[in-house]
């Protein structure tokens, strides 16, 4: 799908309640495929020597029977304001390897072939291997191939084994509060 596909009750990220998330909103990226197919959401990922190595993290069923070779990765594209704008698609790379995945866990991270430039703006979003889960979530991510949505839960996530028969290998949010994730949001941090 693509522009205006996701549904009404999603957010855009330059809406007033998405004005704390907005450095974070910087290591969001949209995958592209073959003709321009939206596919899924991921984010650049900082290592531990936050040297911008170019790593993306994004869902292990977005990567299978794909190419992520030839992938293209859209950043910044969200509407410029709360209205539904199509944004701009001038901020790619084209191109990625796989570095490591998993499929039970779900996870794919990727090494892209280019560096996004300075001009991009990039964030590369942090981690921690702490296991606390939060009192409430937040993902920010592409819907539906949308302009860039967030979405927000205040609701008390838990650990969940999503079927792997491996204990506390996802993190279950049980509703979104305030917008809502699709088909396209796989990935998104």
């Amino acid at each position: 799908k693509g522009f205006g596909s996701s549904g009404s009750c999603n957010i855009n990220i330059n809406c007033d309640i998405g004005e704390k998330w907005q450095r974070e909103k910087r290591a969001v990226a949209m995958i592209m495929v073959d003709n321009n197919t939206r596919l899924c959401t991921g984010c650049m990922l900082n290592n531990s020597r936050e040297d911008t190595t170019p790593y993306f993290l994004t869902a292990f069923h977005c990567i299978e029977n794909e190419t992520p070779e030839t992938w293209m990765f859209l950043f910044n594209y969200e509407s410029p304001n709360c209205s539904n704008i199509n944004g701009s698609i001038n901020h790619s790379i084209t191109g990625s390897v796989v570095v490591a995945a998993n499929s039970n866990s779900d996870f794919a991270l990727l090494k892209l072939d280019t560096r996004p430039p300075e001009s991009y703006n990039v964030y590369y979003a942090g981690w921690t291997i702490d296991t606390n889960i939060s009192d409430s979530n937040v993902v920010i991510h592409h819907p539906s191939g949308d302009i860039k949505k967030i979405s927000f839960s205040k609701e008390k996530a838990d650990y969940t084994d999503w079927g792997t028969n491996k204990p506390y290998s996802h993190i279950h949010i049980p509703f979104w509060t305030e917008g809502t994730t699709e088909q396209g949001s796989s990935g998104a941090p």
